[in-house]
């Protein structure tokens, strides 16, 4: 099974990397985009169930003060869909993902001892007047994903 754990700011605290990312869209010359919602992504491989999955969301990779989770769960990925609006990006196939390693490494700390493997990735939701996939590739390139390393998936 695949869990994908969306880890989002809570509403009422600020979103410091949707802000930084907002002014920098805007210093790359789109004015159109008002706001940027900043999800950290972690996609979750392996013989886990649902309830282990939240167990990582809530206890590991979330802060309860400040941040919400929600776990996605998929038997392929071809069954996931993508925001509209949004900008997910994720490590090629082959580079290391040092965060992914050390997530792995706590996991086995909270006492799950089954192999997962974890791929961490990046979620920007946008809004604004409009958008559309040119606007969208230009921000994904210029801007979020280094294209020797990363790859970018836009909706």
């Amino acid at each position: 099974m695949i869990f994908e754990i969306e880890i989002k700011t809570k509403d009422g605290f600020v979103d410091p990397q949707g802000v930084h990312t907002s002014a920098d869209i805007s210093s790359i010359g789109i004015k159109d985009i008002s706001s940027v919602k900043y999800v950290a992504v972690y996609r979750l491989n392996g013989n886990i169930n649902k309830k282990q999955a939240d167990i990582i969301g809530g206890e590991l990779l979330s802060d309860k003060i400040t941040e919400d989770f929600i776990v996605k769960e998929y038997k392929d990925l071809k069954d996931k869909k993508l925001e509209k609006n949004s900008i997910e990006v994720w490590f090629k196939h082959g580079v290391t993902d040092t965060v992914s390693e050390s997530v792995v490494k706590a996991i086995k700390d909270l006492g799950i001892k089954e192999e997962i493997v974890v791929k961490t990735g990046k979620k920007y939701l946008l809004k604004g007047k409009n958008i559309d996939d040119n606007k969208l590739k230009k921000i994904a390139t210029g801007l979020l994903a280094n294209t020797l390393i990363q790859e970018y998936l836009i909706k």
